[in-house]
């Protein structure tokens, strides 16, 4: 990187990022594909990859494509809001930083864009009727209803999955196992959020019951930068329980994006208030160049350490405890032990690639302001798969798992991946298991992958 940062307020949508011998860019390009320190923060969610050497993809640039969209949609969404997906164009990723009287003080930082993107638990209804509309707010469980009263903020979502395919899951009680465990005993928690491309194709075409999609050709909107046009996007998170002084392993809440949410243990039945760090997240998005979906996942620096390289000296991870080197390593919890933290180790290192571009951003994140709090994330890589690739079958990488949201499916082997495991069982759907949500549930497809994996089975 070429000397220091030059921040110039570029308009109210962006912040443009010069090197000491850039010229300052007074009207950034809708398009961006720069890579800091020649950078453009902007609340737009990137329609397409914009560097295509003829019909050969170049990964560094599909990585800096990830890093953009996952800027736009962690991008503040003004507090309160009345409209989902929409930016706060005066604020910036993590928030600005204003001195004054008694200290620091922060602009709103949250809900990020995503955030306010529709949940899947309520597109996806029994009986299947027409969901609410797009800008509607989430509905609470009757279970939280008095702690939602109690806490508004909080209300604004109700957290039910503790895997990502938790509905399907569910209906077997022998796949209780999948579920992630912190140093403190405590469950991950997990939600799907779709835009509101996705919202309207799915009601437009009633997707919503299962009964209308037999037989229906199901192709997602995609983007592209020929039109403006936005494309369908779905988003992924894994939440931890953020660890209070006195826990085993407290947490530095500073250190992870937070937020506050109501959850709900379908088990017990128990509603509780929780304050959540982020650990996790995919970024799916259809483009026209990635007609199989662009599969971007991201996770918290310090979740777990590499299989190859072993743990880090002074370092303290989410998943992983150096006390307890000898045993068993991504392993779901067991019946005798439901609550024991699970031991998670990386499979698959990341790459140069993607480090590289790591670097650069979390950088960048820190001349906005040096406690940015997304500098603490990183690209676990991008998969894609090209207009003439075979489904389940990505040009590049060739697997991909995030440690929290695949953390029992890493392993360099087919259908494990985000491709090859949506190629493989959800070809028929464009790619998306959301679809499986729909009542009538038919849920044999998605048993049959976990059973042939071996997660479904008694432990």
């Amino acid at each position: 990187m070429a000397g220091k940062y030059v921040i110039a307020a570029a308009t109210a949508a962006a912040l443009v990022f010069i090197g000491n011998a850039g010229n300052a860019q007074n009207n950034p390009p809708t398009i961006r594909q720069f890579d800091p320190p020649f950078y453009v923060f902007s609340p737009d969610v990137p329609r397409d990859m914009t560097a295509n050497t003829g019909t050969q993809v170049n990964q560094p640039y599909v990585d800096s494509l990830a890093w953009d969209a996952f800027i736009a949609l962690n991008w503040p969404a003004p507090n309160p809001f009345t409209q989902r997906g929409v930016p706060d164009r005066q604020n910036v990723i993590g928030g600005f930083y204003q001195p004054g009287e008694g200290g620091g003080k922060t602009m709103p930082a949250g809900p990020t864009v995503w955030e306010t993107f529709k949940d899947t638990n309520d597109i996806y209804l029994d009986p299947p009727v027409k969901p609410t509309a797009f800008d509607v707010a989430e509905s609470v469980p009757p279970a939280c209803r008095n702690v939602a009263a109690a806490n508004p903020v909080a209300a604004r979502r109700t957290l039910i999955m503790k895997t990502k395919f938790d509905d399907v899951l569910r209906s077997n009680k022998q796949a209780d196992g999948n579920r992630l465990v912190d140093q403190n005993g405590q469950d991950v928690w997990y939600e799907v959020k779709l835009n509101r491309v996705y919202y309207d194709y799915v009601v437009q075409n009633r997707l919503y019951d299962s009964r209308n999609q037999i037989g229906k050709t199901i192709a997602f909107p995609a983007s592209s930068n020929v039109t403006a046009a936005p494309g369908t996007i779905k988003v992924k998170a894994a939440w931890k329980v953020i660890g209070l002084p006195g826990t085993k392993q407290p947490d530095d809440p500073t250190k992870f994006y937070t937020t506050q949410a109501l959850v709900l243990d379908r088990d017990t039945g128990k509603c509780s208030q929780q304050l959540l760090g982020l650990v996790g997240l995919h970024v799916v998005m259809k483009t026209i160049i990635f007609p199989q979906w662009l599969w971007a996942t991201f996770e918290h620096v310090a979740n777990a350490p590499d299989q190859t390289s072993g743990p880090q000296p002074n370092t303290t991870y989410n998943f992983y405890s150096g006390a307890c080197a000898n045993c068993a390593v991504n392993t779901p919890p067991t019946k005798t032990q439901p609550q024991a933290p699970t031991q998670v180790m990386r499979v698959v290192p990341i790459d140069n690639l993607a480090a590289q571009k790591n670097a650069l951003y979390q950088a960048a994140f820190k001349t906005l302001r040096s406690d940015n709090v997304w500098q603490n994330y990183m690209l676990v890589d991008a998969q894609w798969g090209g207009k003439t690739a075979s489904p389940s079958i990505p040009n590049q990488p060739s697997f991909l798992a995030n440690t929290t949201l695949e953390t029992y499916l890493q392993a360099a082997t087919n259908p494990n991946g985000c491709i090859n495991c949506h190629g493989a069982f959800a070809a028929g759907t464009d790619f998306d298991f959301q679809l499986t949500n729909a009542y009538p549930h038919s849920k044999t497809l998605l048993l049959d992958m976990f059973r042939v994996r071996g997660l479904a089975s008694p432990r």
